[in-house]
């Protein structure tokens, strides 16, 4: 075979070398329109009107109301952990007496909502006390919620255990457990009666109870970093957004907590007291509270807390929720609340713009033009990619190949994606199938490269092969019959499950067969594996995967009319503080099985897939 010329192209004069090679011009960058990435054409209306979205998890199709679960995005923080952390304390006496008029500490006497004293603020608001004016409000930006509850302890402040407690640091956590203690943080009992009780029941000497809880109060320190992230947010929604606190804790100590200089108050519009009060979470009725005099519904509050026990019991009223492990969790987590996901993608793929190369597993970068043209079908912009143009057929690597010395050979797989996705002259591109026809083995089957000495077959390479011919009309030839029968044997046979030779997971082969079919709406293949597709893809759905697998799953489920809000929220929740997802693995080499993975193409199919979601919902 002949040999080919390459240089590196910039998009800004892609069309005019087109142009002179007879070319058709650029094309439009792709529409995320819920169907499919590029290969818009008069079939994409036909694929939204003969397969009706359906969410398998609720059963409903797309044209019924939204789910609006308090679903939390980020389960890796364990925000959805059943198990409680505390034991339950011990049962109150059904007499016992609860003060459940109070509204919060801000103004415990009253019912009415609480008025904020000496903080600078008026009722929930930010008034500083001087007549109102005609002055132009600048218009800042709209949170998507309007509160955030946190908690105190472990989430706003850190308790660090003396070295010379009078009782072990284990008996002071159970002494927390306890009725007497529950009864003295509802306000119910005196601090007095609540050491004297514990002493009793566990035979300890009373000197020593106040000793121990005085020393753990001392110990008491706030997270500046947590207090900072508030205050940021309070920065961003001038007055938008409300923070509050609910907490469970004595009079006492909450009083000296008030009076400790080190923690900002003035960061909040009110203060949920537990004795104050008179409920203590997980108590519904605490919550229900809390809503009520902050005029708020479940949907627009978000609470953080440390306690499994308190996070269900939010949760089940419908209150979004984080369960805290730490400040950077807590951040990731405000990140996912309060700002668009697939507007910080986007940013980290300008910010990382032509210079979002594939890495190996084990940490060597590689520049190939595979992945260029996936980042590009999935993010729809020539500017954020590098490839290498080729007059003919294309090869994977741009520079030189990993682990060999040799020269790749040209390769199907991706000459395939580029012939569909980029600007083509149609004689030529007529011209490379009746090439790729060339390349089969004896089973008819269409080889990986451009090369009879490497007669190597991939699933997933033939389903790009069959996307080529189908773009140009050519799918009706015979010579096409064993790759079609193959990969459906493929797909009915779930060959797939351990991954391809040169793809190690079998997502992809599901995923371009999802391209494949939405491309082709009304063709033979279509109609021959469409059901049978549905069905691999519903079997997928919640397996684990990394972020390209998860993404490919989303969006080839969309692609047949399918909702998976399972992986989608599993892919929400591993974005990334600078707004990209952590790499995912693409493909892997032949001879090792070495896995090839990108940033960029994770982080692009994972806008794709979240804006496709969201067009479909």
């Amino acid at each position: 075979m002949a040999s080919t010329k390459s240089m590196l192209i910039e998009p800004s004069v892609l069309l005019p070398i087109y142009t002179k090679l007879g070319g058709n011009a650029l094309p439009d960058p792709p529409e995320h329109d819920g169907t499919h990435g590029l290969e818009l054409n008069s079939q994409d209306s036909k694929v939204q009107a003969q397969v009706a979205v359906t969410d398998i998890s609720s059963g409903q199709s797309s044209t019924e109301a939204n789910d609006h679960s308090p679903i939390d995005p980020e389960p890796n923080l364990v925000v959805d952990s059943p198990i409680s952390e505390a034991a339950d304390p011990d049962p109150l006496p059904k007499s016992a007496p609860t003060r459940q008029d109070s509204a919060c500490y801000l103004d415990e006497r009253s019912t009415a909502a609480p008025v904020v004293h000496d903080l600078g603020h008026g009722e929930f608001g930010d008034s500083n006390g001087e007549a109102a004016t005609n002055k132009v409000t600048p218009e800042w930006p709209k949170p998507n919620v309007s509160a955030l509850i946190m908690d105190l302890g472990d989430v706003l402040c850190n308790w660090t255990a003396p070295a010379a407690l009078p009782i072990s640091s284990a008996m002071l956590h159970r002494l927390l457990k306890t009725r007497f203690w529950h009864e003295y943080d509802s306000g119910v009992i005196t601090q007095e009666e609540c050491y004297e009780g514990l002493a009793r029941q566990y035979g300890l000497l009373l000197s020593d109870v106040a000793e121990a809880f005085k020393q753990a109060a001392d110990s008491l320190s706030p997270d500046q970093e947590v207090f900072g992230m508030i205050r940021d947010l309070k920065n961003t929604y001038h007055g938008s957004l409300k923070v509050f606190l609910m907490s469970n804790i004595p009079l006492p100590e909450w009083k000296a907590l008030e009076g400790d200089t080190r923690y900002d108050w003035t960061l909040f519009d009110g203060f949920f007291i537990s004795a104050q009060v008179g409920m203590c979470k997980p108590e519904l009725g605490f919550f229900r509270h809390v809503l009520d005099k902050i005029n708020m519904k479940p949907k627009d509050a978000i609470f953080v807390d440390d306690n499994a026990e308190n996070i269900l019991a939010a949760r089940s009223m419908g209150i979004r929720c984080l369960r805290y492990r730490d400040a950077a969790g807590l951040r990731r987590f405000i990140h996912h609340i309060f700002d668009d996901r697939v507007e910080r993608g986007r940013q980290w793929l300008q910010r990382n713009a032509k210079d979002m190369w594939s890495v190996t597993l084990d940490g060597r970068e590689v520049r190939d033009n595979f992945a260029q043209l996936f980042l590009y079908e999935a993010a729809g912009d020539l500017n954020l990619v590098s490839l290498t143009f080729y007059e003919r057929t294309w090869n994977y690597y741009i520079e030189k190949p990993i682990d060999t010395i040799e020269r790749h050979p040209d390769d199907i797989d991706t000459t395939s994606l580029a012939m569909i996705l980029l600007p083509h002259d149609v004689v030529k591109a007529h011209s490379i199938l009746d090439e790729v026809l060339l390349y089969t083995n004896r089973d008819g089957i269409i080889l990986t490269y451009f090369d009879n000495k490497r007669p190597r077959i991939d699933p997933a390479v033939c389903v790009n092969a069959l996307r080529f011919f189908y773009k140009y009309g050519r799918d009706d030839l015979s010579a096409l019959q064993p790759t079609k029968a193959w990969v459906s044997d493929v797909l009915f046979y779930r060959a797939y499950l351990d991954g391809t030779y040169y793809y190690s997971s079998g997502d992809v082969f599901l995923y371009l067969f999802s391209r494949l079919l939405s491309a082709n709406p009304e063709s033979d293949i279509y109609r021959s594996t469409c059901a049978l597709l549905r069905e691999r893809l519903q079997e997928r759905i919640g397996s684990p995967g990394d972020t390209i697998e998860l993404a490919m799953r989303v969006i080839a489920c969309l692609d047949m009319g399918l909702k998976n809000n399972v992986d989608l929220r599993k892919l929400e929740a591993l974005q990334e503080e600078d707004g990209g997802w952590p790499i995912g693995w693409l493909c892997q080499t032949g001879k090792i099985s070495l896995k090839i993975g990108s940033r960029g193409v994770a982080t692009a199919l994972a806008v794709k897939a979240i804006e496709m979601a969201r067009k479909n919902q």
